[in-house]
Protein backbone atom coordinates (compact mmCIF):
# COMPACT_ATOMS: atom_id res chain seq x y z
CA UNK A 1 0.00 0.00 0.00
CA UNK A 2 2.69 2.06 0.66
CA UNK A 3 3.08 3.93 -3.00
CA UNK A 4 -0.92 4.47 -3.18
CA UNK A 5 -0.97 5.62 0.92
CA UNK A 6 -2.00 8.93 1.97
CA UNK A 7 -2.53 11.06 5.46
CA UNK A 8 -5.71 12.30 5.38
CA UNK A 9 -8.17 10.52 7.26
CA UNK A 10 -11.70 10.14 7.63
CA UNK A 11 -14.34 8.62 9.81
CA UNK A 12 -17.02 6.58 8.15
CA UNK A 13 -19.78 4.59 8.70
CA UNK A 14 -19.37 0.95 8.39
CA UNK A 15 -22.73 1.20 6.59
CA UNK A 16 -21.69 3.04 4.05
CA UNK A 17 -18.63 0.73 3.25
CA UNK A 18 -18.45 -2.43 0.77
CA UNK A 19 -16.27 -4.90 0.48
CA UNK A 20 -14.15 -4.98 -3.07
CA UNK A 21 -15.76 -7.12 -5.68
CA UNK A 22 -12.55 -7.54 -7.02
CA UNK A 23 -10.34 -8.27 -4.40
CA UNK A 24 -8.31 -11.35 -4.63
CA UNK A 25 -9.41 -13.16 -1.40
CA UNK A 26 -12.16 -14.80 -1.76
CA UNK A 27 -12.65 -16.40 1.80
CA UNK A 28 -11.90 -13.73 4.87
CA UNK A 29 -12.26 -16.61 7.61
CA UNK A 30 -13.44 -16.72 11.17
CA UNK A 31 -13.11 -12.91 12.15
CA UNK A 32 -14.79 -13.98 15.90
CA UNK A 33 -12.06 -12.91 17.73
CA UNK A 34 -10.99 -9.99 15.99
CA UNK A 35 -14.85 -8.88 16.86
CA UNK A 36 -14.19 -9.13 20.20
CA UNK A 37 -11.07 -7.73 20.28
CA UNK A 38 -12.15 -4.45 18.02
CA UNK A 39 -15.32 -4.10 20.52
CA UNK A 40 -12.68 -3.97 23.59
CA UNK A 41 -9.95 -1.62 21.91
CA UNK A 42 -12.14 -0.21 18.91
CA UNK A 43 -10.43 -0.23 15.29
CA UNK A 44 -6.73 0.12 16.15
CA UNK A 45 -5.46 0.22 12.28
CA UNK A 46 -7.21 2.27 9.59
CA UNK A 47 -9.02 0.93 6.76
CA UNK A 48 -8.31 1.95 3.19
CA UNK A 49 -10.59 2.64 0.67
CA UNK A 50 -12.16 4.29 -2.97
CA UNK A 51 -14.93 6.14 -3.33
CA UNK A 52 -17.58 4.48 -5.26
CA UNK A 53 -20.46 6.83 -5.95
CA UNK A 54 -22.30 7.70 -2.43
CA UNK A 55 -20.67 4.90 -0.53
CA UNK A 56 -17.28 3.48 -0.88
CA UNK A 57 -15.49 0.10 -0.91
CA UNK A 58 -12.33 -1.34 0.92
CA UNK A 59 -8.85 -1.75 -0.69
CA UNK A 60 -7.36 -3.09 2.48
CA UNK A 61 -9.31 -3.93 5.23
CA UNK A 62 -11.81 -6.81 4.35
CA UNK A 63 -11.56 -8.79 7.72
CA UNK A 64 -11.69 -5.46 9.63
CA UNK A 65 -14.36 -4.44 7.99
CA UNK A 66 -16.19 -7.70 8.87
CA UNK A 67 -15.26 -7.71 12.20
CA UNK A 68 -16.07 -4.07 12.64
CA UNK A 69 -19.66 -4.47 11.04
CA UNK A 70 -19.88 -7.70 13.73
CA UNK A 71 -19.02 -5.59 16.39
CA UNK A 72 -21.32 -3.22 16.10
CA UNK A 73 -19.08 -0.77 15.26
CA UNK A 74 -20.45 2.69 13.94
CA UNK A 75 -17.95 5.45 12.22
CA UNK A 76 -14.59 4.20 11.59
CA UNK A 77 -10.98 5.72 10.68
CA UNK A 78 -10.49 5.43 6.71
CA UNK A 79 -7.79 6.35 4.61
CA UNK A 80 -9.82 7.58 1.38
CA UNK A 81 -7.23 7.17 -1.61
CA UNK A 82 -7.87 7.97 -5.23
CA UNK A 83 -7.21 4.89 -7.54
CA UNK A 84 -7.88 3.69 -10.97
CA UNK A 85 -9.21 0.04 -11.61
CA UNK A 86 -5.99 -0.53 -12.29
CA UNK A 87 -4.26 0.73 -8.85
CA UNK A 88 -6.81 -0.77 -6.76
CA UNK A 89 -6.21 -4.26 -7.84
CA UNK A 90 -2.90 -3.79 -7.66
CA UNK A 91 -2.77 -2.49 -4.15
CA UNK A 92 -5.32 -5.46 -3.04
CA UNK A 93 -3.08 -7.84 -4.65
CA UNK A 94 0.13 -6.11 -3.08
CA UNK A 95 -1.58 -5.98 0.48
CA UNK A 96 -2.33 -9.80 0.53
CA UNK A 97 0.61 -11.23 -1.10
CA UNK A 98 2.33 -9.07 1.85
CA UNK A 99 0.31 -10.92 4.49
CA UNK A 100 0.49 -14.15 2.79
CA UNK A 101 -3.20 -14.13 2.95
CA UNK A 102 -3.92 -15.44 -1.18
CA UNK A 103 -4.05 -18.93 -2.25
CA UNK A 104 -1.95 -19.57 -5.12
CA UNK A 105 -5.66 -19.32 -7.36
CA UNK A 106 -6.74 -16.48 -6.07
CA UNK A 107 -2.98 -14.55 -6.55
CA UNK A 108 -3.55 -16.27 -10.48
CA UNK A 109 -6.74 -14.83 -10.57
CA UNK A 110 -5.49 -11.39 -8.99
CA UNK A 111 -2.69 -11.04 -11.62
CA UNK A 112 -4.65 -12.17 -14.82
CA UNK A 113 -7.46 -9.17 -13.75
CA UNK A 114 -4.03 -6.92 -13.18
CA UNK A 115 -2.98 -8.13 -16.78
CA UNK A 116 -6.80 -7.39 -18.15
CA UNK A 117 -6.87 -4.06 -17.03
CA UNK A 118 -3.40 -3.02 -19.13
CA UNK A 119 -1.10 -3.67 -16.89
CA UNK A 120 2.06 -5.82 -18.49
CA UNK A 121 3.75 -8.95 -17.30
CA UNK A 122 6.94 -6.65 -16.70
CA UNK A 123 4.94 -3.81 -14.33
CA UNK A 124 2.75 -6.67 -12.53
CA UNK A 125 6.33 -8.61 -11.23
CA UNK A 126 7.72 -5.37 -10.12
CA UNK A 127 4.70 -3.99 -8.40
CA UNK A 128 4.87 -7.76 -6.89
CA UNK A 129 8.61 -7.80 -6.26
CA UNK A 130 8.35 -11.52 -8.57
CA UNK A 131 10.05 -12.55 -11.53
CA UNK A 132 8.07 -12.64 -14.83
CA UNK A 133 8.15 -15.87 -14.97
CA UNK A 134 5.97 -15.84 -11.51
CA UNK A 135 3.87 -13.86 -13.21
CA UNK A 136 3.37 -15.33 -16.72
CA UNK A 137 2.70 -19.12 -14.27
CA UNK A 138 0.44 -17.49 -12.44
CA UNK A 139 -1.34 -15.78 -15.28
CA UNK A 140 -1.29 -19.67 -17.40
CA UNK A 141 -3.16 -21.17 -13.98
CA UNK A 142 -5.75 -18.41 -13.96
CA UNK A 143 -6.91 -19.63 -17.53
CA UNK A 144 -8.45 -22.50 -15.94
CA UNK A 145 -12.36 -22.57 -17.01
CA UNK A 146 -15.04 -22.53 -13.79
CA UNK A 147 -16.17 -26.33 -14.78
CA UNK A 148 -12.87 -27.36 -14.30
CA UNK A 149 -12.37 -25.79 -10.97
CA UNK A 150 -15.56 -27.09 -9.78
CA UNK A 151 -14.74 -31.04 -9.99
CA UNK A 152 -13.46 -30.77 -6.70
CA UNK A 153 -13.94 -27.88 -3.10
CA UNK A 154 -10.91 -28.15 -2.45
CA UNK A 155 -9.65 -26.80 -6.01
CA UNK A 156 -7.87 -23.14 -4.60
CA UNK A 157 -5.67 -25.38 -2.45
CA UNK A 158 -3.96 -26.61 -5.24
CA UNK A 159 -0.10 -26.11 -5.98
CA UNK A 160 1.48 -23.76 -8.85
CA UNK A 161 3.04 -26.88 -10.18
CA UNK A 162 -0.62 -28.80 -10.44
CA UNK A 163 -2.52 -26.12 -11.92
CA UNK A 164 0.30 -25.03 -14.29
CA UNK A 165 0.30 -29.01 -15.51
CA UNK A 166 -3.83 -28.44 -15.75
CA UNK A 167 -4.00 -25.03 -17.36
CA UNK A 168 -1.41 -27.04 -19.99
CA UNK A 169 -4.43 -28.91 -21.31
CA UNK A 170 -6.69 -25.64 -22.23
CA UNK A 171 -9.76 -26.66 -23.89
CA UNK A 172 -9.32 -30.38 -22.91
CA UNK A 173 -11.42 -30.62 -20.03
CA UNK A 174 -11.60 -34.36 -19.67
CA UNK A 175 -7.78 -34.60 -19.23
CA UNK A 176 -8.01 -31.37 -17.03
CA UNK A 177 -10.67 -33.21 -14.74
CA UNK A 178 -8.45 -36.26 -14.60
CA UNK A 179 -5.58 -33.90 -13.38
CA UNK A 180 -7.51 -32.23 -11.01
CA UNK A 181 -9.37 -35.44 -9.41
CA UNK A 182 -5.84 -36.54 -8.73
CA UNK A 183 -3.75 -33.59 -7.45
CA UNK A 184 -2.80 -34.21 -4.55
CA UNK A 185 -2.49 -38.38 -4.61
CA UNK A 186 0.25 -40.93 -5.84
CA UNK A 187 -1.60 -41.41 -8.86
CA UNK A 188 -1.25 -37.31 -10.39
CA UNK A 189 2.33 -37.75 -11.54
CA UNK A 190 1.40 -41.06 -13.30
CA UNK A 191 -1.54 -40.16 -15.28
CA UNK A 192 0.45 -36.63 -16.13
CA UNK A 193 2.87 -39.35 -17.64
CA UNK A 194 0.58 -41.30 -19.07
CA UNK A 195 -1.34 -37.95 -20.91
CA UNK A 196 2.41 -36.29 -22.05
CA UNK A 197 3.00 -40.42 -24.08
CA UNK A 198 0.11 -39.87 -25.44
CA UNK A 199 0.48 -36.55 -26.82
CA UNK A 200 4.52 -37.72 -27.55
CA UNK A 201 2.47 -40.88 -30.02
CA UNK A 202 0.31 -38.60 -31.54
CA UNK A 203 2.72 -35.85 -32.18
CA UNK A 204 5.03 -39.13 -34.05
CA UNK A 205 2.11 -40.34 -35.89
CA UNK A 206 1.25 -36.73 -37.06
CA UNK A 207 5.12 -36.31 -38.16
CA UNK A 208 5.13 -39.44 -39.70
CA UNK A 209 2.10 -39.50 -41.70
CA UNK A 210 3.31 -36.28 -42.92
CA UNK A 211 6.35 -37.77 -44.65
CA UNK A 212 4.54 -40.56 -45.70
CA UNK A 213 2.28 -37.91 -47.53
CA UNK A 214 4.93 -36.26 -48.92
CA UNK A 215 5.38 -38.97 -51.61
CA UNK A 216 9.25 -38.77 -51.72
CA UNK A 217 10.32 -41.24 -49.01
CA UNK A 218 10.67 -43.96 -51.66
CA UNK A 219 8.06 -46.23 -49.71
CA UNK A 220 4.45 -47.63 -51.39
CA UNK A 221 2.05 -46.02 -49.43
CA UNK A 222 -1.76 -47.92 -50.19
CA UNK A 223 -4.83 -47.24 -48.40
CA UNK A 224 -5.84 -49.15 -44.97
CA UNK A 225 -6.97 -52.54 -46.09
CA UNK A 226 -10.43 -53.04 -44.60
CA UNK A 227 -9.49 -57.14 -43.46
CA UNK A 228 -6.20 -56.62 -41.65
CA UNK A 229 -5.47 -60.42 -42.21
CA UNK A 230 -7.73 -61.79 -44.93
CA UNK A 231 -7.01 -58.73 -47.53
CA UNK A 232 -7.44 -61.08 -51.10
CA UNK A 233 -3.87 -58.32 -52.50
CA UNK A 234 -2.12 -57.77 -49.60
CA UNK A 235 -0.66 -60.01 -46.56
CA UNK A 236 0.23 -58.06 -42.75
CA UNK A 237 3.64 -58.52 -42.28
CA UNK A 238 4.34 -56.24 -39.30
CA UNK A 239 3.76 -52.96 -37.85
CA UNK A 240 5.89 -50.03 -36.88
CA UNK A 241 4.84 -48.20 -33.45
CA UNK A 242 5.88 -44.78 -31.65
CA UNK A 243 9.29 -44.61 -31.19
CA UNK A 244 11.89 -42.95 -29.60
CA UNK A 245 13.83 -41.72 -32.39
CA UNK A 246 12.66 -39.22 -34.94
CA UNK A 247 10.21 -39.45 -37.90
CA UNK A 248 13.01 -39.18 -40.27
CA UNK A 249 14.79 -42.17 -38.21
CA UNK A 250 11.44 -44.05 -38.29
CA UNK A 251 10.80 -43.61 -41.97
CA UNK A 252 14.67 -45.17 -42.62
CA UNK A 253 13.49 -47.91 -40.51
CA UNK A 254 10.62 -48.76 -42.82
CA UNK A 255 12.86 -48.82 -45.47
CA UNK A 256 15.56 -51.00 -44.07
CA UNK A 257 12.41 -53.38 -43.66
CA UNK A 258 11.67 -53.17 -47.07
CA UNK A 259 7.93 -53.83 -47.19
CA UNK A 260 6.28 -54.01 -50.65
CA UNK A 261 3.60 -51.24 -48.91
CA UNK A 262 2.80 -49.28 -45.79
CA UNK A 263 -0.53 -48.04 -44.83
CA UNK A 264 -1.51 -45.18 -41.91
CA UNK A 265 -3.39 -47.11 -39.36
CA UNK A 266 -5.36 -43.72 -37.88
CA UNK A 267 -7.36 -45.78 -35.10
CA UNK A 268 -4.13 -47.31 -33.67
CA UNK A 269 -1.74 -44.67 -34.47
CA UNK A 270 0.61 -46.97 -35.81
CA UNK A 271 1.96 -47.64 -39.59
CA UNK A 272 0.95 -51.36 -40.53
CA UNK A 273 3.52 -52.94 -43.07
CA UNK A 274 2.58 -55.32 -45.96
CA UNK A 275 3.66 -57.89 -48.30
CA UNK A 276 2.00 -58.51 -51.44
CA UNK A 277 0.49 -61.68 -51.70
CA UNK A 278 1.40 -64.60 -54.06
CA UNK A 279 -1.63 -66.74 -54.84
CA UNK A 280 0.12 -69.16 -56.27
CA UNK A 281 2.75 -70.01 -53.69
CA UNK A 282 -0.88 -69.63 -50.84
CA UNK A 283 -2.89 -71.55 -52.77
CA UNK A 284 0.00 -74.19 -53.09
CA UNK A 285 0.13 -74.03 -48.91
CA UNK A 286 -3.77 -73.63 -48.79
CA UNK A 287 -3.95 -77.22 -50.50
CA UNK A 288 -1.24 -78.85 -48.78
CA UNK A 289 -2.48 -77.87 -45.45
CA UNK A 290 -6.10 -79.55 -46.44
CA UNK A 291 -4.34 -82.33 -47.91
CA UNK A 292 -2.55 -82.81 -44.20
CA UNK A 293 -5.64 -82.06 -42.72
CA UNK A 294 -7.35 -84.67 -44.70
CA UNK A 295 -4.71 -87.37 -43.81
CA UNK A 296 -5.31 -86.26 -40.07
CA UNK A 297 -8.62 -86.86 -40.39
CA UNK A 298 -8.34 -90.13 -42.14
CA UNK A 299 -6.25 -91.43 -39.34
CA UNK A 300 -8.55 -90.13 -36.65
CA UNK A 301 -10.98 -91.95 -38.50
CA UNK A 302 -9.29 -95.06 -38.52
CA UNK A 303 -8.59 -94.71 -35.03
CA UNK A 304 -11.91 -94.15 -33.74
CA UNK A 305 -13.60 -97.10 -35.86
CA UNK A 306 -10.93 -99.28 -34.78
CA UNK A 307 -11.02 -98.21 -31.29
CA UNK A 308 -14.70 -98.96 -31.34
CA UNK A 309 -14.48 -102.30 -32.77
CA UNK A 310 -12.00 -103.70 -30.44
CA UNK A 311 -14.02 -102.26 -27.11
CA UNK A 312 -16.94 -104.20 -28.88
CA UNK A 313 -14.83 -107.50 -29.15
CA UNK A 314 -13.75 -107.54 -25.59
CA UNK A 315 -16.86 -106.07 -24.00
CA UNK A 316 -18.44 -109.18 -25.66
CA UNK A 317 -16.11 -111.66 -24.39
CA UNK A 318 -16.42 -110.00 -20.90
CA UNK A 319 -20.18 -110.41 -21.36
CA UNK A 320 -19.98 -113.66 -22.28
CA UNK A 321 -17.52 -115.31 -19.85
CA UNK A 322 -17.08 -113.05 -16.63
CA UNK A 323 -19.45 -115.87 -14.72
CA UNK A 324 -17.49 -118.67 -15.78
CA UNK A 325 -14.54 -117.81 -14.24
CA UNK A 326 -13.38 -118.66 -10.94
CA UNK A 327 -14.38 -116.69 -7.98
CA UNK A 328 -10.51 -116.63 -6.82
CA UNK A 329 -9.37 -115.91 -10.37
CA UNK A 330 -11.98 -112.90 -9.92
CA UNK A 331 -10.78 -111.13 -6.80
CA UNK A 332 -7.09 -111.10 -7.91
CA UNK A 333 -7.98 -109.39 -11.37
CA UNK A 334 -9.90 -107.02 -9.26
CA UNK A 335 -7.52 -106.48 -6.88
CA UNK A 336 -4.77 -106.37 -10.54
CA UNK A 337 -7.66 -103.70 -11.95
CA UNK A 338 -7.96 -101.51 -9.17
CA UNK A 339 -3.79 -101.24 -9.24
CA UNK A 340 -3.50 -100.65 -12.58
CA UNK A 341 -6.49 -97.70 -11.94
CA UNK A 342 -4.68 -96.59 -9.11
CA UNK A 343 -1.10 -96.03 -11.28
CA UNK A 344 -2.91 -95.11 -14.58
CA UNK A 345 -1.37 -91.69 -15.72
CA UNK A 346 -5.00 -90.21 -15.30
CA UNK A 347 -6.49 -92.25 -12.82
CA UNK A 348 -9.59 -89.84 -12.46
CA UNK A 349 -12.65 -91.23 -11.26
CA UNK A 350 -10.65 -94.75 -11.08
CA UNK A 351 -10.12 -95.10 -7.22
CA UNK A 352 -13.83 -93.92 -6.60
CA UNK A 353 -15.05 -95.95 -3.95
CA UNK A 354 -17.27 -98.94 -6.07
CA UNK A 355 -20.63 -98.36 -3.98
CA UNK A 356 -20.44 -94.73 -5.52
CA UNK A 357 -21.64 -95.88 -8.89
CA UNK A 358 -23.50 -93.15 -11.00
CA UNK A 359 -23.13 -90.97 -13.62
CA UNK A 360 -20.29 -89.07 -12.24
CA UNK A 361 -18.46 -92.07 -12.22
CA UNK A 362 -18.62 -92.96 -15.30
CA UNK A 363 -18.99 -96.04 -18.07
CA UNK A 364 -22.29 -96.68 -17.36
CA UNK A 365 -23.19 -97.85 -20.77
CA UNK A 366 -19.60 -99.95 -20.78
CA UNK A 367 -21.36 -101.57 -17.57
CA UNK A 368 -24.11 -102.50 -19.52
CA UNK A 369 -22.60 -104.23 -22.23
CA UNK A 370 -20.60 -106.23 -19.79
CA UNK A 371 -22.96 -107.04 -17.32
CA UNK A 372 -26.11 -107.31 -19.77
CA UNK A 373 -28.22 -104.87 -17.61
CA UNK A 374 -30.16 -102.11 -18.80
CA UNK A 375 -28.32 -98.63 -18.12
CA UNK A 376 -31.08 -97.21 -15.82
CA UNK A 377 -31.13 -100.29 -13.81
CA UNK A 378 -27.42 -100.85 -12.98
CA UNK A 379 -27.32 -98.76 -9.64
CA UNK A 380 -29.80 -100.48 -8.13
CA UNK A 381 -28.11 -104.14 -9.63
CA UNK A 382 -24.76 -103.05 -8.21
CA UNK A 383 -25.73 -102.39 -5.14
CA UNK A 384 -27.52 -105.55 -4.29
CA UNK A 385 -25.10 -107.59 -6.23
CA UNK A 386 -21.97 -106.39 -4.24
CA UNK A 387 -23.29 -106.96 -1.09
CA UNK A 388 -23.77 -110.55 -2.30
CA UNK A 389 -21.62 -113.69 -2.25
CA UNK A 390 -21.25 -113.24 -6.44
CA UNK A 391 -19.62 -110.11 -5.61
CA UNK A 392 -16.52 -110.14 -7.39
CA UNK A 393 -17.67 -110.77 -11.01
CA UNK A 394 -19.47 -107.48 -10.49
CA UNK A 395 -16.21 -105.56 -9.10
CA UNK A 396 -14.27 -106.96 -12.08
CA UNK A 397 -17.42 -105.70 -14.74
CA UNK A 398 -17.32 -101.77 -12.71
CA UNK A 399 -13.81 -102.39 -13.17
CA UNK A 400 -13.19 -103.28 -16.58
CA UNK A 401 -16.37 -100.82 -17.63
CA UNK A 402 -14.15 -97.57 -15.97
CA UNK A 403 -11.26 -98.78 -18.27
CA UNK A 404 -12.74 -99.34 -21.34
CA UNK A 405 -14.40 -95.81 -20.67
CA UNK A 406 -11.51 -94.30 -20.49
CA UNK A 407 -10.19 -95.60 -23.71
CA UNK A 408 -10.20 -92.77 -25.91
CA UNK A 409 -9.22 -93.45 -30.09
CA UNK A 410 -5.88 -91.65 -29.51
CA UNK A 411 -4.85 -93.74 -26.95
CA UNK A 412 -4.34 -96.36 -29.65
CA UNK A 413 -1.76 -93.91 -31.87
CA UNK A 414 1.90 -94.85 -30.80
CA UNK A 415 3.37 -92.29 -33.42
CA UNK A 416 2.50 -89.37 -30.86
CA UNK A 417 6.12 -87.71 -29.16
CA UNK A 418 4.97 -88.10 -26.08
CA UNK A 419 2.64 -89.71 -23.43
CA UNK A 420 1.93 -92.67 -25.29
CA UNK A 421 -0.86 -94.42 -23.87
CA UNK A 422 0.05 -97.35 -20.81
CA UNK A 423 -3.39 -98.77 -19.74
CA UNK A 424 -3.86 -100.26 -22.75
CA UNK A 425 -0.83 -103.08 -22.85
CA UNK A 426 -1.66 -103.15 -19.14
CA UNK A 427 -4.87 -103.94 -19.59
CA UNK A 428 -4.59 -106.59 -22.26
CA UNK A 429 -2.47 -108.63 -19.89
CA UNK A 430 -4.97 -108.61 -17.24
CA UNK A 431 -8.14 -109.58 -19.89
CA UNK A 432 -5.06 -112.36 -21.46
CA UNK A 433 -4.99 -113.92 -18.44
CA UNK A 434 -8.54 -114.58 -17.88
CA UNK A 435 -8.81 -115.62 -21.32
CA UNK A 436 -9.12 -113.22 -23.72
CA UNK A 437 -7.54 -114.22 -26.81
CA UNK A 438 -6.37 -110.95 -28.72
CA UNK A 439 -6.68 -110.86 -32.99
CA UNK A 440 -3.53 -110.76 -34.57
CA UNK A 441 -4.53 -106.87 -35.49
CA UNK A 442 -5.17 -106.48 -31.63
CA UNK A 443 -1.68 -108.17 -31.23
CA UNK A 444 0.11 -106.11 -33.85
CA UNK A 445 -1.31 -102.88 -32.69
CA UNK A 446 -0.29 -103.61 -28.74
CA UNK A 447 3.52 -104.73 -30.07
CA UNK A 448 3.70 -100.95 -31.36
CA UNK A 449 2.61 -99.42 -28.56
CA UNK A 450 4.84 -101.29 -26.40
CA UNK A 451 7.76 -100.97 -28.42
CA UNK A 452 6.44 -96.82 -28.37
CA UNK A 453 6.69 -96.89 -24.30
CA UNK A 454 9.84 -98.40 -24.12
CA UNK A 455 11.37 -96.10 -26.14
CA UNK A 456 9.79 -93.16 -24.17
CA UNK A 457 11.27 -94.75 -20.92
CA UNK A 458 15.01 -95.07 -22.31
CA UNK A 459 17.47 -92.87 -20.70
CA UNK A 460 18.50 -89.83 -22.13
CA UNK A 461 22.47 -91.08 -21.60
CA UNK A 462 21.04 -94.33 -23.71
CA UNK A 463 20.28 -92.38 -26.28
CA UNK A 464 22.87 -90.18 -26.94
CA UNK A 465 25.44 -93.08 -26.53
CA UNK A 466 23.41 -94.81 -29.40
CA UNK A 467 24.09 -91.39 -31.31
Amino acid sequence: MSNYQTNQIKLINTSLIDPHPDNPRKQIGDVTDLAASIRANGLLSPLSVVPHGQRYRVIAGHRRLAACKQAGTGAVPCFVLDLDPLQQLEAMVTENCQREQLTVLEEADAIQGMLDLGATTAAVAHRLGRSADYVRDRAKAASIKADVRKTRDDFDQLTIGQLMAIARYDGQPDRQERLAHAAGTSNFDYILHNIEVEDRRSQWFADVSALLATGTTGLNVIEDPGETFSDSEWRYSGAIFPAAGTPEETIEELRKQNPDAVSVHEATQTIYLWDRRDAAAEAEKEAQRAAEQAERDARQHVLEEYAATTAGKRMAWLHGHLHAIKRAKLIETTARLGLLQTIDPDPTGFTKDLHTWNDAACAREQFAAIAGIKPEQALAELHTHLDSPDWPTYAVMILTARIEWFISPNDWDWSGDDNVSRRIPGYYLILQDLGYEPSDDETEHLDQLVAAITEEDQPEEDEEEDE
